[in-house]
């Protein structure tokens, strides 16, 4: 009963993370317009507000393929990997939803994530490094893990925060980039109010900070609850635990990036953060739970 109050949590949540992004691209663009171009800002207002609208309806649409293209995931086929698809299908079938679209990232280091709107559109990628490395437990621990979060609708909500916060930093990159090269010489404009002038310039500098704060917390808070979605769909919890230690022991910052599957943009989606070798600590800006604490939960159950 708890998962199921805590999956109608999330659909709420969506909601209202779609309001607060919105409001937060609509501010940014207009601290933007202020600072540029003071007496355009009403018309660039207008602009950001389609903006955020489109991109809104965009990202709940095409979110999760937006995600496997900057992981470089492939979709394979049930004949090209037997072993993972019959996985996937096995794993969704004991959580009672439809079987996800099977994808592969070409890379030794071990690492998975989901993604997509509903059930009835996932995706969950692997790498080649986690296949190899793992037993058929374990994998199915993974796998479990990661129909855990299509199953308690995070991905819809991971994904869009993922995409919409990346939208806010591109967009504040881009103003930063003018203001430094010159792009900002009207800010001394007759017609700007130095009130708002420091509140565009504020939106600009901390509206991405927001954002990414955002997203981690929103990551760290769905891994525990998934974790134990996976030992209930699975009835068993040592395989995943095992696979988390396997993780740990075999994570390779360095090569994930250099294998072009990790940013700082993706990173919450991945069962364990591909971007950082300390996955013990417990940091206010981790994307995830202290991985011994997820270890030590598990082997308790």
């Amino acid at each position: 009963m708890e998962i199921y109050k805590q999956i109608n949590k999330n659909k709420r949540n969506t909601f209202f993370f779609f309001i607060f992004f919105f409001l937060l691209i609509v501010g940014v663009v207009y601290g933007i317009s202020y600072v540029v171009s003071p007496e355009s800002t009403y018309f660039y207002l207008t602009l950001a507000f389609v903006f955020a609208v489109g991109g809104s309806f965009y990202s709940y649409y095409n979110s999760d393929k937006m995600v496997l293209r900057m992981a470089n995931a492939r979709p394979v086929a049930k004949e090209k990997e037997p072993y993972l698809y019959h996985t996937i299908e096995g794993v969704a079938i004991a959580a009672g939803i439809p079987t996800p679209k099977a994808y592969v990232i070409e890379s030794d280091v071990p690492n998975a994530f989901a993604t997509g709107r509903n059930p009835e559109n996932a995706a969950v990628a692997v790498t080649r490094g986690l296949m190899d490395l793992m037993n058929r437990e374990e994998l199915e621990g993974v796998i479990a893990h990661e129909m855990a979060h299509i199953k308690n609708y995070d991905i819809l909500f991971s994904t869009i925060v993922i995409v919409m916060a990346g939208t806010i930093v591109y967009l504040t990159s881009i103003v930063r980039r003018m203001l430094f090269w010159g792009g900002g010489n009207r800010r001394d404009n007759k017609n700007s109010n130095p009130i708002l002038m420091a509140i565009g310039i504020l939106s600009i500098i901390f509206a991405p900070i927001a954002a990414t704060l955002a997203q981690m917390a929103i990551s760290r808070n769905r891994e525990y609850l998934a974790d134990a979605t996976a030992a209930n769909i699975l009835g068993y919890p040592g395989g995943l635990a095992s696979a988390l230690e396997k993780l740990e022991t075999y994570s390779n910052p360095k090569k994930a990036v250099q294998d072009g599957f990790a940013n700082e943009a993706t990173a919450g989606l991945f069962i364990i953060n591909p971007l950082h070798k300390n996955l013990k600590a417990k940091n206010l800006l981790s994307t995830h739970p202290p991985l011994e604490e997820r270890v030590r939960i598990l082997r308790k159950m």
